[in-house]
């Protein structure tokens, strides 16, 4: 029996004296059982590979790239729309020849195979050119799960200034992209920022050889969702405010003004956002309400918001009960102002990822010793 919960992770207790403050909870919402459901969900995959130059050397980069995308194709289930697009300066369908979303079956997978033995390393790197066109393909089939995956060695050189930021406003809730960057040349900061604008997840290949098994486990949990999306409600009571709503696992990305598959923005009181593309696993969301005793009683619980959840599609769970953030206005010197392990665990991976990436970004800088500091700080975090 397919389920999806909602659970709240907090410590409710605010010092009455201090006055207004900020009630921060860390909601889980966890989908279990949809499994069986995926064989029936309609999707789409999009499997873009650089093929500019730099992939050629060493060769075992571009042969890494032929393999991986073999075994994704040969992964995907029967009835899946997809195709293989070769980066360059341009974005070329490399399978199928009509340019359009093939449906994956024995024959058409075995002729996307040879295909992808096909790519060649000769062109340039234009990455918004290439998100464009996976849109485009995505787009001629509305199917419940779209997902692209997306590999490069580079930076997006090829494009004019500014079309990557359109391109991933335009193609924002039409389909989630994972990125990975393979070598030593990719930009760590713009595959991120491609990720997050399109809902996915950023990583790097450390070695050519784990390239394969890197795109069979993307592809196999994109053929795994069969939930086409989840609305996350958060509904707060007259006089407090919203501050922010965060994703902080799998990824980690600020929602509070995004829109996603849905519109992701406030109504007055109620805040609303859609995540697509679900199958069986937990996600976690860093909520941040203001509060305000005033009228309040002191030692008891009272309810500062209600998170509700909205699943949608064929495959949806019936929605289950409200949870509540709540606030206990209490006179009580700490321990009882402590943060909640969930929330003190998730700073800690925040702090450390920020770490990693301004020391990445001064390291590209030729500012070594501040990259040396950051980095230490982050070896010190993730050992603590």
């Amino acid at each position: 029996m397919s389920e999806i919960t909602v659970r709240v992770h907090q410590n409710k207790y605010l010092p009455a004296a201090a006055g207004r403050g900020e009630m921060h909870a860390i909601v889980t919402v966890a989908a279990r059982g949809l499994g069986p459901a995926a064989a029936h969900t309609e999707a789409s995959e999009v499997i873009v590979i650089d093929c500019s130059s730099s992939m050629s050397w060493p060769p075992t980069k571009i042969a890494a790239a032929r393999r991986a995308t073999a075994a994704a194709v040969r992964l995907l289930r029967d009835g899946t729309r997809f195709a293989i697009v070769e980066g360059t300066e341009q974005a070329r369908v490399a399978f199928p020849s009509g340019g359009e979303l093939a449906v994956a079956g024995p024959d058409s997978k075995e002729r996307a195979v040879r295909a992808a033995y096909r790519l060649d390393a000769t062109g340039g790197t234009a990455m918004a050119t290439w998100l464009a066109r996976a849109g485009e393909l995505h787009a001629a089939h509305r199917v419940p799960i779209r997902h692209t995956l997306l590999l490069t060695d580079g930076k997006n050189e090829h494009d004019p200034p500014g079309r990557l930021d359109e391109v991933l406003a335009d193609c924002a809730g039409r389909f989630i992209c994972d990125a990975r960057g393979i070598g030593e040349d990719w930009d760590q900061a713009e595959l991120r920022r491609i990720a997050a604008g399109l809902h996915g997840r950023a990583d790097a290949v450390r070695d050519d050889s784990d390239l394969e098994a890197e795109f069979r486990a993307l592809v196999s949990s994109a053929m795994a969702k069969s939930l086409a999306q989840v609305r996350l409600v958060v509904r707060h009571r007259a006089g407090s405010e919203l501050r922010f709503v965060r994703q902080v696992h799998p990824t980690r990305a600020d929602l509070t003004g995004q829109g996603g598959y849905g519109d992701g923005v406030g109504d007055g009181r109620t805040w609303s956002y859609s995540a697509a593309a679900w199958g069986d696993e937990v996600r976690e969301y860093h909520v941040c309400l203001t509060a305000d005793p005033d009228g309040d009683p002191v030692d008891q619980d009272v309810e500062l918001a209600a998170v509700e959840l909205e699943p949608t599609g064929e495959a949806a769970p019936p929605a289950p009960e409200p949870a509540s953030v709540l606030v206990r206005w209490t006179k009580d010197p700490p321990p009882f102002l402590s943060a909640d392990p969930s929330l003190a665990h998730y700073d800690a991976q925040a702090e450390l990822a920020d770490a990693v990436a301004e020391g990445c970004a001064a390291y590209d800088r030729g500012d070594r010793e501040k990259a040396r500091r950051l980095w230490g700080r982050a070896a010190g975090l993730a050992h603590t």
